[in-house]
């Protein structure tokens, strides 16, 4: 079975929810123009096993590094054996090292799936496009197998607190900037580390896509950092600095 067609004439959750009922094998291509983005996620009989991003790229590595889990020289020597010929994925090498446990690569590589599929839900616009084939080959790891009914679950979750949000947040293509501060007024900002983050790069001119590619973190969790923001009086939102049709 191959389908495809355009995101507004059938929302990204009905084709996994589709392709879960099937017990489908293949691959889902998603693309938007808008976002110079797409996503390729991998199922094997409706549960999916692979997820990457080209742009904003919620990677193994990448997600190793910022739980603390391997460090930027652990990640060098793994991807410099790669380079050198090891044929071996990213996780295989790390464990082999002796970097990370392979209970560690399971956890993250699921997280890796979540993350990139939770960001392909919030897509509104683009196009989609599944094409069956074997996966059993393609050198995923046969452990990692992510229900697409839990995947559809969150995402609904999420779809219902951004829904929550849409008061000062309709989505990512807004344009966050700081708040005029007030005359004698003083405030103590306490943030968590990821929240100096966001605000590191809220300049007035990033939308809150720019900055959630920027962190390589998704869109929603970007969001939720800034109507908490908004909520203090911290920062405020604008108008928005592309097309979003």
């Amino acid at each position: 079975m191959a389908i495809e067609g355009p995101l507004h004439d059938i929302g990204i959750h009905d084709v996994f929810q589709l392709l879960d009922l099937a017990r489908k094998s293949g691959r889902l291509r998603v693309r938007s123009q808008v976002r110079n983005n797409e996503g390729d996620v991998h199922f094997q009989s409706g549960a999916v096993v692979h997820a990457t991003m080209r742009n904003n790229p919620h990677t193994l590595g990448a997600l190793l590094r910022s739980a603390g889990k391997v460090t930027d020289a652990e990640l060098a020597a793994a991807s410099d054996a790669q380079s050198g010929g090891d044929v071996r994925r990213l996780g295989e090498i790390l464990i082999a090292h002796g970097a990370v446990s392979r209970r560690d690569v399971e956890r993250y590589m699921k997280q890796q799936i979540e993350t990139v599929v939770f960001d392909l839900f919030s897509w509104k616009e683009g196009t989609f496009s599944f094409t069956d084939q074997g996966v059993d080959s393609a050198g995923f790891d046969a452990a990692i197998r992510v229900s697409t009914e839990s995947l559809l679950m969150e995402g609904a979750r999420r779809i219902d607190e951004w829904s929550r949000m849409a008061d000062r947040i309709p989505d990512a293509h807004v344009v966050p900037h700081l708040a005029a501060i007030v005359h004698g007024s003083e405030s103590f900002i306490d943030l968590r580390p990821g929240e100096w983050e966001v605000l590191a790069l809220i300049d007035g001119q990033n939308t809150l896509l720019d900055i959630a590619s920027s962190l390589a973190v998704s869109e929603f969790e970007v969001a939720k950092t800034v109507y908490g923001m908004i909520s203090t009086e911290l920062i405020e939102v604008g108008g928005r600095t592309r097309s979003v049709a």
